[in-house]
C-alpha cells in the first residue's frame, strides 16, 4: 500500500513539473509575443526614429551635410579639414531636437536639431504604413552653415607683410591703396614722396582668423583698426637716427621757447633757434614773421617733457622726415596744463655744417 502511495506521488511531482514547464513555455511565448508588440509599437512611434536620427550625427554624416557649404569656402586661408573639423565641433554639444508644431502635419513631422551651442538645423520625418505597421522614416533634412561665415578687414603699412592662418596674403587681397598716414596730411599735401597704408580684405571663412604682421625690418608688429594709431617707422640708418634724434632734442626746447616766448624776449628766443632753420627756407621766413605775434604770449613758462621720436624717415638729397611727440607743460594765469602735441620736421643733412629744419609740420 505504502508503495503505491509512493509511486502516486512520483507521478503527481513529475506532472507538476510538466505542468510547470509548459506553462513556462507558453508564458515565455506570450512574453515574446507581447514585447515584440510593445518593440515594434515603440518603432513606430516618431520618437524613436527622431532618436536614432539624432544619434546618426557622426563625422560621415556631418561632412555629407556641410560639404557643399565647405567647397564654397575661401581655401587660401583655411583649408577643407580646419572647416571641416570647426563644423564637427557644433556637434560635439549635447544634441537636443524641438518639434515645430507650425510646420508639421499628422503625416509629416519637422523638428530643429539643436546643440548647447546653436541651431543646427531642421529635420522632417514623414509616416506611410497604418497601425501597427506605421513607420516614421526621415524624409529631408536641412542644415544651413552661412552664419558661421566671417570676413575681415586689415589695415597695415604698404610695406609690411601680412598673413592669415600661415599664409602671406597677397595683391589679390588688397582692396585699397594710397591710405594716407593722418598724422602726416600736410607733409602729403607739401607734395612729399612717402609711405602709405593699405586695406586688406579677407572673407568667406569660418570661425577665426588668426593674423599676424611682419613690418619692413621682417619683425612681429601690432596691426591697428584705426589709421591714427600707425606712426612713421625709420626708414635710415642707424647713424642718420642717431643724428636726426639728437637734432630733434635739441630744436624742440627752443622751437617751444620761441613758440611760447617764455622771457618775453622774442628776438632773443629767434636767434637762439634760428641756427637750426635752412637759410633761405620758407620756415626760416615763417619764424621771423612770428616774432611779432609772440610779443604778445602771457605763458608764465613752459616745461618739455616725454619727447618721443617715433620714426625718421629719409626722404632724397639729405633730407629726413622726423616724426616726434612731445608734452609740454604750460604755466600761464589760470595754472599748469599738460598739453600733447606732435610735429613732422623735415630737417636737412648737410654734414660738417649741420643740420637744418627746412620745413616743419603740426600734427
Amino acid at each position: 500500500m505504502a508503495k503505491k502511495r509512493r509511486h502516486s506521488a512520483r507521478r503527481f511531482a513529475l506532472g507538476m513539473i510538466v505542468y510547470a514547464l509548459v506553462f513556462i513555455v507558453f508564458l515565455a511565448i506570450g512574453l515574446r509575443i507581447f514585447w515584440g508588440y510593445i518593440d515594434a509599437y515603440e518603432k513606430a512611434q516618431p520618437k524613436h526614429a527622431i532618436d536614432s536620427y539624432v544619434e546618426s550625427f557622426d563625422s560621415a554624416h556631418i561632412r555629407a551635410l556641410s560639404e557643399d557649404f565647405v567647397s564654397s569656402l575661401d581655401h587660401r586661408i583655411q583649408s577643407e579639414e580646419e572647416a571641416y573639423a570647426l563644423i564637427e565641433d557644433l556637434f560635439r554639444g549635447e544634441l537636443r531636437y524641438s518639434k515645430n508644431s507650425v510646420e508639421s502635419t499628422e503625416d509629416r513631422l519637422v523638428f530643429a536639431i539643436l546643440s548647447d551651442k546653436r541651431m543646427l538645423g531642421t529635420m522632417a520625418l514623414s509616416r506611410s504604413g497604418d497601425g501597427s505597421d506605421t513607420v516614421w522614416t526621415v524624409s529631408d533634412e536641412s542644415f544651413d552653415f552661412s552664419d558661421l561665415l566671417n570676413s575681415a578687414e586689415i589695415l597695415a603699412p604698404e610695406e609690411w607683410q601680412i598673413s592669415c592662418n600661415g599664409t602671406l596674403l597677397g595683391e589679390e587681397f588688397i582692396t585699397e591703396t594710397g591710405i594716407r598716414y593722418p598724422s602726416m596730411e600736410e607733409a602729403y599735401d607739401y607734395g612729399f614722396d612717402l609711405p602709405m597704408l593699405v586695406r586688406y580684405q579677407i572673407g568667406n571663412y569660418i570661425g577665426e582668423a588668426q593674423i599676424s604682421a611682419l613690418n619692413a625690418d621682417g619683425n612681429e608688429a601690432q596691426l591697428q583698426d584705426d589709421p591714427a594709431a600707425y606712426t612713421l617707422r625709420d626708414r635710415c640708418t642707424e647713424d642718420q637716427r642717431t643724428r636726426m634724434e639728437d637734432f630733434t632734442r635739441r630744436f624742440l626746447p627752443l622751437y617751444i621757447a620761441f613758440m611760447s616766448n617764455t622771457n618775453h624776449n622774442a628776438y632773443d628766443n629767434y636767434a637762439r633757434v634760428h641756427p637750426y632753420l635752412l637759410p633761405g627756407s620758407d620756415l626760416e621766413s615763417r619764424f621771423y614773421n612770428a616774432i611779432a605775434g609772440q610779443v604778445y604770449s602771457h605763458s608764465k613758462g613752459d616745461v618739455l617733457h616725454d619727447v618721443v621720436v617715433h620714426g625718421v624717415y629719409e626722404l632724397d638729397n639729405g633730407s629726413f622726415l622726423i616724426d616726434v611727440d612731445y608734452m609740454v607743460d604750460t604755466t600761464g594765469n589760470a595754472g599748469t596744463i599738460e598739453n600733447e602735441a606732435g610735429m613732422l620736421i623735415v630737417a636737412e643733412d648737410q654734414g660738417s655744417q649741420g643740420i637744418f629744419a627746412s620745413e616743419l609740420f603740426i600734427k
